[in-house]
């Protein structure tokens, strides 16, 4: 069975390059990122349910 690990990069998490190594050496088949690696820091256009983009995103 192949199994693979699917990541959304952010600031705070663990390089991607980093991730992968470990990743092979515990036999995971494949690393899948979103096609929308990122968030720009500034934003035009406010987060729908007022407040601060929640961290998460």
């Amino acid at each position: 069975m192949h199994i693979a690990v699917a990541m959304f990069c952010t600031d705070y998490a663990i390089p991607p390059v980093e991730l992968a190594v470990a990743l092979e050496t515990r036999g995971f088949e494949s690393l899948w990122l979103p096609e929308h690696s990122h968030i720009p820091l500034s934003r035009d256009s406010a987060w729908p349910q007022g407040g601060e983009l929640p961290k998460r995103y």
